[in-house]
């Protein structure tokens, strides 16, 4: 069975969701510091506000490109296309987070930056005044250059003056100095300024906030619970920067300190030590393994267990989101400890929670990516179906295409009993609405599900209003992109096949044969030889002048004769589901549509 990957910036715009009021789906990207320490449930709650404009900026950009993807043919294949759109999407999203981060600032700081002013570049004279009062005598005026440098890494952060003077040894080393100091004020202000050097995206800047790691790891133990706070925010902004750091990191011995975090009464600090610990198990090569090992499952699962405020159930989920997606072994693991109730029960709290419930859905979508027998758990969960129905209605764009994507995988399930539960849920009719009005990347994800529905024969083709999905799908043939196009051409394909009898006519009465022709033309091989062999099938003549409908490779076959791989199981009326009739079924597209998380890489 192919799986379909996810569109995954990993955290769509991670480190934003605990940043400003900014766009954190991929949520764990970066953060900056901003606010009093306890502010992260507040921080949450606003960075789910503005998640879904910066998931649609790139969702709109991608869509005006429209390039001509081919249709990926093995999960392989998939992995790669999606590996190379979530770099692009992480580029675009790296570029948003720099300028809406969440920043601790002074009072008068905020007050100023309040007005909207345009950034002004800092001058050598104001540098060289805040180097000077760094390494003053004089406490007041050290914890004002600490307090300056941060707020200039928030406003001026795109200086390359500033990034200079604080990538620089000389500032690094009195860094260092009060981070290894006594005063706990000067130590929780310069573990600030490594946050928001961290956030900043610069490679120079990220290198020297690393060279500080040991200081801030150290700190995880502390009884300052607000420089803990502020030291794992800081460690989980550097994690964040790649695999080099991460890795570094680990070395560093930051699991079992961070780990230990969890089993805090105050949820602020739990939030961020899940903050980080998400960064660390993101991302090729990031041995989730090892984070079992620590001993993560344990507390961890806790918090979903008994936690009821969102923002922190949020923030535990995410870690599961890229534990799911790591080697399979964690997956079994996490799903011995009952993992799927413990993310389904909490979704009836989430409808209206936006961007919260992202990692929810994208770690059911993790599991649902899996063997068939993951899929059928989930759809067995009491709950589960009658809360994804409601949130692939969602009017929060990114929850609805992380949903349907989810749903995408539900219905690539082979057993006909449990797609039968599907269908009396009432997805079709949702499905089928969303597949014929709304944006093009959004009816694709509901486009999925009704396909592999369709897929699992002629019993469940019929079960679809086709009158009112053709004419989208055909919109879909129309366009320039190859993966609508072979789409288009799938759902024709499973049309014309299903026994319907007026299928033909219909396809004819919607100027579906000139879709096809115009299909006929295109450069792609595969979409120019199925439409080729559509158009000689239902809308050739043979020998006494009739319509031939010989069954089309990689479609259900409806005389209900199998000549290769065979399938069982009921279908959505009771009879038995049909198996494929193949000619040629490894030059095809597969026939269920699979799409495994891409939430690692």
């Amino acid at each position: 069975m192919e799986k379909r990957t996810l569109r995954s910036s990993s955290r769509l715009a991670a480190a934003a969701a605990a940043a400003n009021k900014g766009n954190n789906p991929e949520h764990n990207d970066k953060n900056t510091d901003e606010g009093t320490e306890g502010d992260a449930t507040s921080g949450a709650a606003e960075a789910a506000e503005g998640v879904e404009s910066a998931i649609v900026a790139g969702d709109l950009k991608r869509k005006s490109q429209y390039k001509a993807n081919m249709m990926p043919k093995t999960s392989k294949e998939a992995v790669n296309k999606r590996v190379k759109e979530d770099a692009q999407l992480r580029k675009q999203r790296r570029e948003e987070l720099v300028s809406s981060k969440r920043f601790k600032r002074s009072k008068d700081q905020t007050e100023q930056s309040s007005g909207g002013d345009e950034e002004v570049e800092l001058g050598k004279d104001q540098l060289d005044s805040v180097q000077a009062l760094l390494k003053s005598e004089k406490r007041a005026e050290k914890v004002q250059a600490l307090k300056t440098v941060s707020d200039y890494l928030t406003i001026h952060s795109g200086s390359r003056a500033l990034q200079a003077l604080v990538s620089s040894k000389d500032f690094v080393t009195n860094l260092e100095g009060l981070l290894t100091g006594s005063d706990a004020e000067e130590q929780l202000l310069a573990a600030s300024v490594v946050t928001n050097m961290a956030a900043g995206g610069s490679p120079e800047l990220c290198e020297a906030a690393l060279n500080t790691a040991p200081h801030l790891i150290q700190f995880l133990d502390s009884q300052n619970l607000a420089l803990v706070d502020q030291s794992a925010w800081a460690l989980g902004n550097i994690a964040a920067d790649g695999p080099k750091f991460r890795d570094r990191l680990k070395d560093n011995g930051v699991l079992g300190p961070l780990i230990k975090l969890l089993e805090s009464k105050d949820l602020n600090l739990v939030q961020t030590a899940c903050f980080a610990l998400s960064n660390l198990a993101r991302g090729e090569g990031a041995q989730q393994e090892a984070l079992v090992k620590a001993g993560l499952l344990k507390p961890l699962l806790h918090h979903l267990r008994v936690d009821t405020e969102p923002a922190v159930i949020s923030e535990a989920a995410w870690v599961v989101v890229y534990l799911t997606s790591g080697p399979e072994n964690v997956s079994t693991q996490l799903l011995e400890h009952r993992l799927i109730p413990l993310l389904v029960g909490p979704l009836k709290d989430f409808l209206d929670q936006k961007a919260l419930a992202i990692p929810l859905v994208r770690a059911l979508g993790n599991i649902a990516s899996g063997p068939d027998n993951n899929t059928s758990a989930l759809i067995n969960e009491p709950g589960f179906l009658s809360a994804m129905l409601q949130f692939i209605q969602s009017d929060c764009r990114p929850v609805k295409k992380e949903s349907l994507w989810l749903m995408s995988n539900i219905t690539a399930d082979h057993t006909g009993t449990d797609l039968v539960k599907v269908i009396e849920a009432g997805f079709i009719p949702v499905f089928s609405q969303i597949a014929s009005h709304q944006n093009f990347d959004i009816r694709k994800e509901a486009a999925y599900s009704l396909i592999n529905l369709a897929s699992h024969g002629p019993d469940y083709a019929k079960a679809l209003p086709h009158r009112e999905l053709l004419p989208g799908f055909l919109d879909f043939m129309r366009t320039k992109d190859h993966e609508l196009i072979s789409l288009g051409l799938r759902y024709v394909q499973l049309l014309l096949n299903s026994g319907i009898q007026d299928a033909p006519a219909l396809l004819s009465e919607m100027n579906g044969v000139d879709a096809l022709e115009a299909v006929i033309l295109s450069d792609d091989r595969d979409q120019h030889r199925l439409a080729s062999l559509l158009m000689d099938t239902f809308f050739g003549e043979n020998n006494h002048g009739s319509r031939v409908p010989t069954p089309i490779p990689g479609t259900p076959d409806p005389s209900g004769v199998s000549t290769n791989h065979p399938a069982s199981g009921n279908g959505p009326h009771g009879a038995s589901s049909l198996s494929l009739s193949s000619s040629d079924l490894s030059s095809l597209p597969p026939q269920y549509l699979k799409r495994a998380s891409m939430s690692a890489v």
